[in-house]
């Protein structure tokens, strides 16, 4: 691995950095974009795995209820039109073609192909299903159309979320081979999603690493410019925030971003870095773009892509410099949370506040369509607090909770009964 290094002398609020490396890195996922890659911009490449060995992931947070396809790699969703559940036993794939599919977000690994299938005037649907607030139970409602990376199609069902377990129904078109499966929360530890193979009728336990231990993911993802289309590039994680500045003259020594606002969109980097240039058949670098990567630790990183090799060996080269460190001295607690309780809620939540970057907090509870039915700003300890909202007053149904502290930004699903 070559290595070179720039010595600067930089002084950041909760830590001092004097000659200060920029490294350059290679992260490879293999001729044809074969693999998947998780890598820590602390400890470098941190697994590896086959990007063709799932088919759809499934949410292992709290009460998550997202579930993602691999549309990257090929895989299709379509919603089954005009129908609901109990048309599983006729459906089939006639007009196919004229049928809509649906796609992972590209701004948040929690908004999957299954959960755009959702009516925007009933609080309690998820998309693929509805939620019963006296069981706690998420019923399916929906049938699906999935088409398999090998081309072939296949039906498929949620049947239901309950008791901390996705359980799901896929068959043939016609029927034969019908399957029942599930994933189940807690035969996995400190994932971000369990994963499962329809081609291989099994579960996977695909991510290599604990999420606190990677910040970024290289691999192929759906992208809309403005259409769906297959990209490859560097995914942040759950946690890490991501800010891009553009225009910069001389990136190498550019390292202003204390006052820039971080955010939580999962493709910041994502691939517009990059262009094919089809009269060399390479790919250009943008040389004017800096990227400052914040670890779910506090710590910030300048990200600069230098080379892509394309699917002839799946490079990605990219200059990593470490600027800031969070002090543990000063803040105690590295790692920034928010935790609801209770969730489901009735008449008040209590929001838990572990190490917020400022002692100014704003929290607004929003509903499933984009409306804010709360907002406050609370001041207090940016160390650990806790904060009380009445919600008494609200809608049975879901809502979003989302928390500013600074730079930092939160959500969290809360169910109101």
């Amino acid at each position: 691995m070559k290595k070179y290094l720039l010595f600067t002398s930089l002084l950041f609020a909760g830590s001092q950095f004097t000659n200060a490396q920029s490294v350059s890195e290679t992260v490879s996922i293999g001729a044809g974009y074969a693999n998947e890659t998780w890598y820590s911009l602390e400890n470098g490449d941190q697994g590896t795995k086959a990007a063709a060995d799932w088919d759809l992931t499934f949410d292992l947070s709290g009460f998550g209820t997202s579930i993602r396809i691999n549309s990257g790699n090929g895989i299709l969703l379509y919603p089954y039109p005009n129908g609901d559940i109990s048309d599983w036993a006729t459906a089939d794939t006639t007009g196919l073609f004229n049928w809509t599919a649906v796609y992972n977000s590209e701004k948040t690994w929690f908004n999957g192909a299954l959960d755009q299938n959702i009516n925007p005037n009933d609080p309690f649907d998820v998309g693929w299903g509805i939620y019963n607030m006296n069981t706690h139970i998420i019923s399916g409602d929906s049938i699906f159309i999935i088409k398999l990376m090998d081309d072939s199609y296949r039906k498929l069902r949620i049947d239901n979320m309950a008791n901390g377990a996705f359980n799901f129904t896929y068959a043939n078109i016609d029927g034969t081979n019908e399957i029942g499966a599930s994933i189940v929360k807690a035969d996995y530890t400190d994932k971000l999603f369990g994963y499962y193979s329809i081609q291989n009728e099994s579960a996977v336990d695909h991510e290599p690493v604990t999420i606190e231990n990677w910040d970024l993911f290289f691999g192929k993802y759906t992208g809309f410019i403005p259409t769906p289309y297959n990209l490859t590039g560097i995914i942040a994680g759950p946690n890490t925030e991501v800010v891009q500045i553009d225009g910069v003259s001389d990136v190498a020594n550019y390292n202003d971003w204390s006052t820039e606002t971080f955010t939580n969109d999962i493709s910041t980097i994502g691939a517009d870095w990059k262009e094919f240039q089809f009269s060399t058949m390479s790919y250009s670098i943008a040389d004017d773009v800096v990227y400052f990567v914040k670890t779910q630790t506090g710590d910030i990183w300048k990200v600069i892509p230098t080379g892509f090799s394309g699917n002839t060996d799946g490079n990605f080269v990219f200059t990593k410099e470490k600027l800031s460190a969070l002090s543990i001295d000063e803040n105690g607690i590295q790692k920034s949370e928010v935790v609801v309780y209770p969730n489901p809620a009735t008449n008040n939540v209590s929001l838990i506040l572990n190490n917020m970057n400022s002692n100014a907090t704003t929290v607004q509870i929003m509903n499933m369509e984009g409306q804010i039915m709360y907002e406050q700003v609370f001041v207090g300890d940016s160390s650990f607090d806790v904060k009380n909202v009445p919600v008494h007053s609200f809608r049975s149904g879901i809502y979003i909770v989302n928390v500013r502290s600074g730079s930092q930004q939160f959500n969290q699903k809360l169910i109101i009964k």
